[in-house]
C-alpha cells in the first residue's frame, strides 16, 4: 500500500471548429439560486444533481479551466462566464515535489498561425503555460501528456480527436503529500455503515486516536473532524511544520440529510468551518472511526451544472464568441464553422487509507460542430462516520478547496489488508 497520498486534478479544454447545425440542450434545469461563489454555486448545483450517491468534484480545478477559457471569449460569452466566474488571482498552492500545477496549450500545427499571439500570451503569461505543436492526427500526444503528468493514474483522455481539431488547453495539478498522523493498519476492522437505504454495508473502518493535530468541529447543524497533512517547505519540498504549507482532509456529518446540509451552506461557513473547535491535545483526545473508500465519478451533467450558472452560449453554435482565440476573419478563412463547446466532462477518482489519499480529476470542454449530448440530472470526544458524510480536501492557510465530495457507500469489507505489501 503506497506511503502517500496522491491527488491528480487534470483540466482538459478541447477547441475544435464547427460546421454543422447546433441543438439547443435537450435537457435544462430548473434555476438554483446562485450566489457570488463559485465554489459554493458549484457544490450546491452538483449536490442537486447527484443524489444519494457517492461523487468528487474539484471547483479548483474547474475554475481555472474557466478562467482560461474566458481569456478567449467576447460578447455574451464572456459576459456570462464573467456573472459566473468572477476573475480573480489563482492562490498558489505549489509545493516543490508535492503540489505541482501546469498548464498547456495543445495547438494543432497547421492552425498555429491563426490562434491570436495576444491569447497565446495572456496564458504564457497569467498561466505559465506550455505550447506544444502537433499533427493531432491522433490523440497519442494528449494521452502522453495526460500519463505524464498523473504520474500514470490517468492513461487516457480521449479515445480519439474529431476530423477537424483545432486546439486545445490543460490544466494539471499533482498533489503527492501524506497524512500528519498516519492510521494503523491493525486499527482497521469490519464495522457496520448506514447506507439511505435502511440497509447496512460492512465496511473497512479505519480507527485513531488524537492528542495533537486533528480537530473536532461542531454546531447546530453537523459534527466532524479535520485532519492536517504533512507540512512542506514550498521551495524545497521538505518536511517544514515551523514555516511549510500543507493542506487539510475535513469529513463532515450533517445532522439532517446531506442535501439540507449543502442547501443552507454559505461561503462564509466554508471557510470559517473550524471556527469554535475543539484542538487534540493531552487533556482533549479525538477518538476517530473513518471508513476507508475508493471510487470513481463520472460527472455526465457537468454541462447542466454550467448551465445553471448562467453559462449557456459557449454551447451554442450560432452565438459562442471566441473572437480573442481565433479572429472572425480567420474563422470563416480555414475553419468551416464558429467555435463553440459541444460538450462538458469532469471524472474523478479516490482512494482515501490508513497512510493516505490517492485521487485524481479530468475536466474538458469540447469545441466542436456536434450538438450538446443530453445531460441528466482523556475526556474523549468520539465520532464514526457510519452514514453518509461530505469531505473536502483544501488548503490549510489559503482555504482554497481542491475537492469536495460525499461519501454514500465506502468500501466493503473483505479482510485485513495489513499483509498486503507495501510499495
Amino acid at each position: 500500500m503506497k506511503r502517500k497520498i496522491l491527488i491528480i486534478c487534470i483540466c482538459l479544454i478541447l477547441l475544435i471548429t464547427g460546421c454543422s447545425k447546433k441543438e439547443d440542450m435537450k435537457k435544462k434545469e430548473e434555476p438554483v439560486s446562485l450566489s457570488s461563489d463559485f465554489n459554493i454555486n458549484a457544490i450546491k448545483i452538483t449536490d442537486n444533481i447527484i443524489k444519494n450517491k457517492n461523487y468528487l468534484i474539484s471547483p479548483y480545478s474547474m475554475e481555472i479551466a474557466l478562467n482560461m477559457v474566458r481569456e478567449g471569449a467576447s460578447g455574451t460569452t464572456k459576459e456570462e462566464l464573467d456573472k459566473a466566474v468572477l476573475k480573480r488571482d489563482i492562490k498558489d498552492v505549489s509545493i516543490k515535489d508535492k503540489i505541482g500545477i501546469a498548464n498547456t496549450i495543445f495547438i494543432k500545427d497547421k492552425y498555429e498561425k491563426i490562434i491570436e499571439k495576444d491569447y497565446k500570451n495572456i496564458l504564457t503569461k497569467n498561466y505559465n503555460a506550455e505550447m506544444l505543436l502537433d499533427k493531432f492526427d491522433t490523440p497519442k500526444a494528449i494521452n502522453d501528456w495526460t500519463n505524464k503528468k498523473t504520474k500514470g493514474m490517468i492513461k487516457e483522455l480521449v479515445k480519439e480527436l474529431p476530423d477537424r481539431f483545432v486546439m486545445g488547453l490543460a490544466n494539471a495539478i499533482a498533489i503527492d503529500v501524506k497524512w500528519q498522523t498516519t492510521f494503523m493498519c491493525e486499527g482497521t476492522r469490519k464495522e457496520k455503515f448506514n447506507l439511505v437505504s435502511g440497509d447496512t454495508l460492512n465496511t473497512e473502518m479505519m480507527h485513531n486516536t488524537y492528542d495533537y493535530g486533528a480537530k473536532y468541529i461542531s454546531n447546530d447543524n453537523m459534527k466532524g473532524v479535520i485532519l492536517p497533512y504533512e507540512s512542506y517547505n514550498p521551495k524545497t519540498g521538505e518536511v517544514d511544520y515551523e514555516d511549510g504549507k500543507s493542506l487539510e482532509f475535513i469529513a463532515i456529518l450533517p445532522n439532517e440529510d446531506i442535501s439540507t446540509y449543502i442547501n443552507n451552506l454559505t461561503k462564509e461557513e466554508l471557510d470559517n468551518i473550524d471556527k469554535d473547535s475543539k484542538v487534540a491535545s493531552n487533556k482533549l483526545n479525538i477518538r476517530l472511526g473513518l471508513p476507508r473508500f475508493t471510487y470513481d465519478f463520472d460527472y455526465s451533467e457537468f454541462g447542466v451544472m454550467l448551465n445553471k450558472m448562467g453559462i449557456t452560449s459557449m454551447f451554442d453554435i450560432n452565438n459562442a464568441d471566441f473572437t480573442k482565440i481565433i479572429n472572425k476573419d480567420n474563422q470563416y478563412k480555414y475553419l468551416e464553422g464558429n467555435l463553440h463547446i459541444n460538450s462538458a466532462i469532469h471524472k474523478t477518482f479516490i482512494d482515501l487509507n490508513e497512510t493516505g489519499t490517492k485521487a485524481a480529476a479530468v475536466t474538458a470542454f469540447i469545441f466542436t460542430d456536434s450538438a450538446l449530448v443530453e445531460q441528466e440530472e482523556p475526556k474523549i470526544i468520539s465520532i464514526t462516520f457510519d452514514k453518509p458524510f461530505i469531505y473536502l480536501i483544501r488548503d490549510k492557510e489559503s482555504k482554497e478547496l481542491l475537492f469536495f465530495g460525499t461519501v454514500y457507500e465506502p468500501n466493503e469489507w473483505k479482510g485485513s489488508t495489513c499483509d498486503e505489501e507495501e510499495q
